[in-house]
């Protein structure tokens, strides 16, 4: 006989636990729930097994394989679209040429298989029903039977008025191929809902069978807990695997347990597990490979998967964490919480009873988490990540959160003075800007509203109406994220200070309103963006007039609302700009500049910071040599000046500056740090875009040259960027450790610790806000700047060990 095993399940009520895997590939004791189902098939003589898969498939098929290390063979059938419990069968009917058993791979059940089948062939049956008894049947469809074993009624999760029997369907059946010749392949089909009834109204062998054993469909968070704790109690007849270290507590593979540890069963320890001195592990417990609980820490009723850290003094009680999870010293996980992968649960964080975190969350210092963290990406004491404010439109971001937001803001940096206000071409970024004006004004704020104009308008903006700040509000192109960018008095974004200072007010809620008398004026100006315009023409005048000069095809890839403020600067500039049709964006510009004649491409972010550029040979120009070239226009415009450039640029700007009697100073990686250098300008190449091609456009034509022969003026540089995963609590450690290799060596501590190494130099930079390093490098050669990168790399996961 053969089986197939229904795995296609996405398993929405074990979320977060399931974010990122499928339901039978769910940990049961330190082994995939679908392991136990295989190993009760072979136990019973099959070994011929069909697997249906859809939701994740490979990570069933990359960790069962071909099933031989199983015992069995394994034989997979993929939906490329759902086509309910019978449909994803039919789907593996070429293989089921004989009587076969279906079973879910995401229940545990010990039933007596064998004797199932027997009963379906004494009864002559086309189909039978394994049946159990359960005190909660309104779940799972209801099934009654004659003293025959016959089905006369079937209800798929009734109501209580409906329950007239406790036997539920398990999902198990005993099926003749035929009844697969009943419907079509391809069409979404069911089992319990579709063709079940129809055998039964058709008076057809529809048989029950009604099983002895455990059975558990683990489809909610507290079944799945509960399975576990059945299996330690041995009520399911699975094997657990490992040896038996203290009374109940089995432990697999290699387990390190301190003497001074104290373990109380029944629990199951994983293979690399470390539990050290003082550390508890109470009853119920379930511990999968290579968890580290440190000392002084208190487990109890709580499950963890794999590779999880729980730090000093931490609390974990009935609760449930998935894998690569850091919980640090003093962390408190109460009953009922639930932890997806790769989150950070910070020192002293409280996370309350029934508290579900989604994967990749950071949970901040002293956080009380009292509400599930599903959409956002953490939960901290500071609104402000990289100078700006961002969250999921209408789910963290709403007219609720704009109207407190601004008026902490507001109340603690510009009350009685004036505001700008302005946003993105999108609805929801307006209506985010509606609510915060009206939270202005009622701290006693005088808005100027600027409309909808790009990011480097609203900082051009404050300057030119000497306002006490401003805040943009923008949706990314995907509409994934909402974004409050704020400025100060010189239109950079906000000092830390008062980041702090508007953060404070926000989460104490210490502000006070105007009175009624008091509130804000409003009037809005629309002129801004063409001043703005103005400015950069005038930033990047011509030498000569432009119409004597031979004008510049440009084939320009933006937005129509950026284009509308590149036109009359690409003509100011002497150029001939086409506008490339929205369906032929970006991503053809290099195949379209050649086949136009242009004499090159332009493509400038729909925010209007970020650009890039083409040759009229088709060949991109981004990154570092972007940069460069960016840099040198400037050099060429603004002989003698000074300007900002971040850490990680090329080591080459120095060369470059000097030539032309500027200076490079450099800075911190963000924006205010580089900005401030050359404050008085109020632009910046790398964070302006119109402004950066401007200056390559007059570049260009002061030298004469296309832009490939301006572009082989600039010697080679060879720089490589990687990020390294690195928990929050570890960081400091590798920065000390780093910091001990710089004694007689030439470093520099502006930000990160840059190593001058072997002709080239190495940047190590803890992000500020992920849990990782950012690693870059510089060598003479790209072999030496990918040795360089990777002998720093292995310095970080060395001491990460």
């Amino acid at each position: 006989m053969k089986a197939v095993i229904m795995a296609g399940g996405k398993g929405t009520r074990l979320r977060p636990l399931t974010c990122h895997v499928p339901k039978p590939m769910v940990p049961l004791a330190g082994r995939p729930c679908m392991e136990y189902i295989i190993e009760l098939l072979k136990q019973h003589g099959i070994g011929e097994i069909a697997v249906t898969i859809q939701y994740l498939p490979d990570v069933i098929r990359d960790h069962f394989g071909d099933g031989q290390a199983h015992g069995v063979s394994l034989h997979y059938f993929e939906e490329t679209a759902p086509l309910g419990t019978a449909g994803s069968v039919k789907n593996a009917q070429e293989f089921l040429d004989e009587p076969f058993v279906v079973i879910s791979g995401d229940a545990l059940t010990d039933f007596d298989l064998s004797a199932a089948v027997a009963f379906h062939k004494e009864k002559g049956a086309l189909a039978t029903l394994v049946l159990t008894p359960v005190e909660h049947p309104l779940e799972y469809g209801v099934v009654m039977a004659g003293e025959d074993g016959r089905v006369v009624r079937f209800l798929e999760k009734p109501g209580w008025g409906e329950v007239f029997s406790d036997t539920v369907n398990t999902g198990i059946y005993i099926l003749e191929p035929e009844v697969l010749d009943r419907f079509e392949a391809g069409i979404e089909y069911d089992f319990s809902n579709q063709l079940f009834p129809s055998l039964l109204s058709e008076g057809l062998p529809l048989y029950a069978y009604v099983a002895d054993g455990y059975w558990s469909d683990i489809g909610s968070l507290q079944q799945y807990r509960q399975t576990q704790f059945d299996m330690l109690d041995g009520r399911a007849k699975v094997r657990i695997r490992g040896r038996e270290i203290a009374p109940g507590v089995f432990a697999e593979g290699s387990v390190s347990v301190s003497p001074d540890a104290s373990l109380r069963g029944p629990a199951y320890l994983g293979d690399g597990t470390e539990v050290e001195d003082g550390a508890e592990i109470g009853e119920y417990c379930i511990l999968g490979r290579g968890n580290k609980v440190a000392r002084g820490t208190v487990l109890s009723r709580t499950v963890l998967w794999d590779h999880n850290r729980v730090a000093e003094g931490s609390e974990l009680l009935g609760s449930t964490l998935a894998s690569r999870i850091v919980c640090r010293e003093a962390a408190r996980l109460s009953d009922g919480s639930v932890v997806g992968s790769h989150c950070i649960i910070g020192p002293k964080a409280v996370v309350h009873p029934g508290v579900k975190i989604w994967p990749k969350k950071s949970i901040g210092e002293n956080t009380q988490l009292n509400a599930s963290l599903i959409w956002g990406d953490a939960a901290r004491s500071s609104l402000y990540r990289s100078g700006s404010v961002s969250g999921t439109p209408n789910v963290e971001i709403t007219p609720e959160f704009a109207a407190r937001f601004a008026t902490a803001y507001g109340s603690v940096l510009a009350a009685g003075r004036a505001l700008t206000v302005s946003s993105s071409e999108d609805g929801f970024a307006e209506v985010m800007k509606d609510a915060a004006t009206a939270a202005f004004r009622s701290v006693g704020v005088h808005v100027i509203n600027l409309g909808v104009v790009l990011p480097p308008v609203a900082r051009f903006a404050v300057r030119q109406l000497s306002t006490a700040g401003g805040i943009h509000i923008r949706l990314s192109e995907d509409g994934s994220r909402c974004t409050f960018e704020c400025f100060d008095g010189t239109g950079l974004p906000l000092t830390r200070s008062a980041e702090r200072k508007v953060d404070n007010a926000f989460w104490q809620e210490d502000y006070g309103r105007a009175p009624h008398e008091a509130v804000g004026s409003y009037h809005e100006d629309d002129s801004l963006s063409g001043l703005y315009v103005q400015s950069v023409a005038g930033s990047t005048a011509l030498e000569s007039q432009p119409d004597c000069l031979a004008p510049l095809r440009v084939a320009v890839a933006a937005r129509a609302d950026v284009f509308r403020l590149l036109h009359p600067l690409l003509r100011a500039l002497a150029c001939e700009p086409i506008h490339l049709p929205e369906a032929a964006q970006r991503g053809q510009l290099a195949s379209l500049v050649p086949r136009l004649e242009a004499d090159l491409g332009l493509w400038v972010d729909s925010d209007g910071r970020g650009m890039g550029l083409v040759t009229a040979e088709g060949t991109p120009v981004t990154g570092d040599r972007l940069t460069l070239l960016q840099y040198l226009s400037f050099f060429h415009s603004y002989p003698g000046s000074a300007i900002g450039a971040p850490v990680s640029a090329p080591q080459l700007l120095e060369s470059l500056a000097a030539g032309l009697g500027c200076r490079v100073v450099r800075t911190k990686e963000n924006l205010r740090s580089i900005m401030e250098v050359s404050e008085a300008m109020a632009l910046h190449p790398l964070y302006d875009a119109l402004f950066a091609a401007g200056l390559v456009l007059r570049n260009l034509h002061r030298s004469g040259a296309a832009l490939h022969g301006l572009l082989g003026l600039i010697p080679s540089v060879y720089l490589q960027r990687e990020t390294v995963d690195c928990p929050w609590d570890r960081k400091g450690q590798v920065m000390r450790r780093m910091m001990e290799r710089t004694r007689g060596r030439r470093v520099e501590l502006i930000d990160g610790i840059k190593f001058y190494d072997d002709g080239g130099w190495v940047l190590l930079l803890p992000d500020s806000d992920e849990p990782h390093f950012n690693v870059v490098a510089q060598g003479e050669h790209e072999a030496h700047a990918a040795e360089l990168l990777e002998r720093y790399r292995d310095h970080i996961l060395n001491f990460l060990q």
